[in-house]
């Protein structure tokens, strides 16, 4: 049998416990707006950053911080800059320096370090927009706090930045410079043993067949040299079997092939004369790389391009108490509305709230 329902009858239902759900909706709206004015307000701090660009420079940022081994910062071997400084942003390592630098263990009623960092991380965000910027967000129960956290964390990322790439230049440079002395020394070693020949064997012809495969292969030695400083800088700071370590072995195996090609003079005055040759381009080559990394070592710049600094939040960010409030009532309406209803359901053996005579 189909069972129709009158709305009268319902109507009637509702108003005979009009004053049962008045009560409750009442009650639940007040302790809604007592818990809503009871939370304390969040605010929201802004900024972004233009993330850096490729850097040509072998010392450059791009090439410096992927594959960095830090402790506390996992960074991808392939990666863009920008997706590394939202690597170095997140790291355990910023976020352990932001915890200590504002008391966060005290803001945010945490024991351990761990507990601190992990609602940190809840409550800070950083994005790679389609524009190719990096926003920032932070929150927090004080404007001030939320503004000067963002900052740190400009100013940490920079920072970090800065002593990665003064200890590479460093690393670099002596490196270098240890290769451009013993290159200084085999030199002198040459032009002597060279001066000493011609001395003694008096003026020797060079034919421009031989004078074009010594400047050849002075060359490629030189090339070959400059490779070899370059993959043992590489594997100070990069771990076995990474691309570009890979990309350098490859070239260092074209020129051992190239040099196999080379044909042999058969005279001691130009074996001689390829050797000089060939510490002369070693040395020039030598001298650049140090130079640049001297520079790279001394350079004190800024990493970091803040476009938007991050501002004073002047209004709250959450919570919403009128939607708080709002939402209670309405929630704890349906509520009291589905109860009425209900009790109508339990048949003719349910009590009926009593009525006015």
């Amino acid at each position: 049998m189909e069972r129709t329902v009158e709305l009268s009858s319902v109507w009637n239902r509702l108003l005979a416990y009009r004053r049962p759900i008045t009560i409750f909706v009442a009650v639940a709206t007040v302790l809604t707006t007592i818990a809503a004015f009871m939370l304390p307000p969040w605010y929201q701090a802004k900024g972004s950053m233009l993330p850096p660009g490729e850097e040509d420079s072998s010392f450059g940022i791009a090439r410096l911080l992927k594959g960095v081994a830090v402790p506390g910062i996992k960074i991808p071997t392939q990666a863009t800059p920008a997706d590394v400084f939202i690597a170095v942003l997140d790291s355990r390592r910023i976020r352990e320096e932001i915890v200590n630098r504002f008391d966060l263990k005290k803001a945010y009623k945490k024991k351990y370090m761990q507990d601190a960092v992990k609602e940190l991380k809840s409550h800070v965000k950083f994005k790679l927009t389609d524009a190719g910027t990096i926003d920032m967000q932070f929150e927090d129960t004080q404007p001030a706090r939320a503004q000067h956290v963002l900052e740190a964390y400009v100013e940490l990322l920079d920072k970090f930045n800065r002593e990665v790439r003064t200890t590479k230049g460093r690393r670099t440079r002596m490196f270098v410079e240890e290769r451009l002395n013993e290159t200084k020394i085999e030199l002198a070693k040459r032009e002597q043993a060279l001066a000493d020949y011609q001395v003694k064997h008096k003026a020797a012809i060079i034919t421009p067949e031989m004078s074009t495969a010594l400047e050849t292969a002075a060359r490629i030695y030189a090339q070959r040299t400059s490779l070899q400083i370059r993959l043992g800088v590489v594997r100070s700071y990069t771990r076995e079997g990474s691309q570009e370590q890979q990309q350098i072995e490859n070239q260092l195996a074209e020129l051992d092939k190239q040099m196999r090609n080379l044909p042999e003079t058969g005279l001691d005055l130009a074996r001689q004369l390829r050797d000089v040759r060939k510490y002369e381009q070693i040395y020039i080559l030598l001298t650049a790389q140090y130079e640049e990394a001297r520079i790279d070592e001394a350079r004190d710049v800024v990493t970091v391009d803040v476009l938007d600094a991050p501002a004073l939040p002047e209004r709250k960010d959450r919570p919403h108490r009128l939607l708080m409030i709002a939402i209670g009532f309405v929630f704890s309406l349906g509520i009291g509305l589905a109860y009425a209803l209900f009790q109508e359901d339990k048949g003719p053996g349910s009590r009926q709230p009593s009525t006015a005579r």
